[in-house]
């Protein structure tokens, strides 16, 4: 009887933050043993039948580790982490915050107003059904061979993901979301800020987790032309040079990043759609 309702509300919120953590802990360990057993098969299957094209996992992890952390030279990290890598890196998260600030803009436009989506549907569905990796020549042409050609590759590439996830996600809120905000004569930018794109959140994030992950992608195939560094570039010279262990380490950096760079847009859209997830429970 002595107990406060603050202290229900602590209690309440540290058993939702102990479950949250016991899922994703949960998750983790799924999704970590099968990577070991994925991991063991491989280095069982290349260990009984070696093959200089497949190399065992412990190979590519030892070369891996010296290739961009050797300390021989004194430093935490090598050239190939410190410039190509971090050349990439920039590329990908430019292109990405354009594109995305664009495909929110343009979808945000497009699912609000009925004639502008009308007029501007068999446009987007055009534009959209040519692969981006098709259009990168025509980027080389207008901007040449510098990273603003890349930067802008990037950002175009993405920018269909974002776009129709956030048209999709504004044309679809609820006209009753709509009404009562008139009802309580909230200016329009108050109805926008306030209720559509909070509705709009969750297929916003959806479009940027795909995104950012074709981000990279673009940023790989813009660097296997024209360019002088970059993990692309890298990838390109060691299948040019049959450096076979090379190829690999590259390719596992990208799958790391890759990660890495998805782990910490699931966390952003944990923190912002934590609203979401309650109302629904």
């Amino acid at each position: 009887m002595s107990t406060t309702v603050k202290e229900v509300h602590v209690k309440a919120k540290t058993g939702q933050i102990s479950g949250t953590a016991g899922r994703v802990g949960s998750r983790l360990a799924y999704s970590s043993g099968l990577l070991v057993v994925l991991l063991l098969l491989w280095q069982l299957g290349t260990a009984l039948n070696p093959s200089p094209f497949f190399p065992t996992p412990l190979k590519i992890g030892t070369h891996a580790w010296t290739m961009f952390f050797s300390t021989a030279g004194g430093g935490l990290a090598t050239e190939a982490m410190t410039v190509h890598t971090f050349q990439t890196l920039g590329r990908v998260l430019l292109g990405f915050v354009l594109g995305s600030v664009t495909g929110v803009l343009v979808g945000t436009a497009i699912g609000l107003y009925r004639i502008l989506r009308d007029v501007a549907d068999p446009v987007v569905e055009f534009l959209r059904s040519i692969p981006a990796t098709a259009t990168l020549p025509l980027f080389i042409v207008l901007l040449g061979g510098e990273d603003s050609m890349r930067v802008a590759f990037i950002a175009y590439g993405i920018s269909w993901f974002v776009l129709i996830n956030t048209a999709n996600g504004v044309g679809s809120i609820h006209p009753t979301q709509l009404a009562m905000g008139k009802a309580f004569r909230l200016s329009k930018r108050r109805q926008l800020t306030g209720i559509i794109l909070p509705a709009a959140l969750p297929k916003i994030f959806a479009g940027l987790r795909l995104a950012l992950t074709g981000a990279l992608m673009f940023a790989i195939v813009s660097e296997f032309m024209l360019s002088t560094n970059g993990i692309g570039f890298q990838l390109i010279q060691s299948q040019a040079r049959f450096q076979i262990l090379d190829m690999w380490s590259w390719m596992l950096l990208l799958a790391v990043l890759g990660l890495l760079l998805n782990t910490m847009l699931e966390i952003t859209e944990n923190r912002l759609l934590a609203w979401h997830r309650l109302a629904r429970s």
